[in-house]
């Protein structure tokens, strides 16, 4: 029974998620700083091209607790999900 449980939960459940990243940005009001997980599986959207390829692009607004400024983050990937372009407005990245 035990082995059939492991074999369940195995190598694939332990598995770390590897398709995504972190992304660091910094609000240019107030300072505060965020630390945000960007999971490319899923929060990606399918940009369909004119030739028939598949981009993709992340809109991502970030709010801060006691600040009304909000950041609004655009990043452009290609067809295999590595970053072309990156913009923000109202805040800054930060690089680590």
């Amino acid at each position: 029974m035990f082995k059939k449980l492991a074999s369940l939960f195995g190598s694939k459940a332990s598995k770390p998620a590897s398709d995504g990243f972190f992304l660091d940005v910094r609000c240019s009001q107030c300072g505060e700083q965020f630390h945000l997980y960007i999971n490319k599986s899923w929060e990606l959207m399918q940009n369909f091209e004119p030739d028939g390829s598949v981009t993709y692009f992340l809109k991502k607004e970030i709010f801060g607790v006691g600040c009304k400024n909000r950041m609004q983050v655009h990043m452009k990937f290609d067809a295999h999900k590595k970053l072309v372009s990156k913009q923000i407005e109202n805040g800054e990245f930060v690089e680590s």
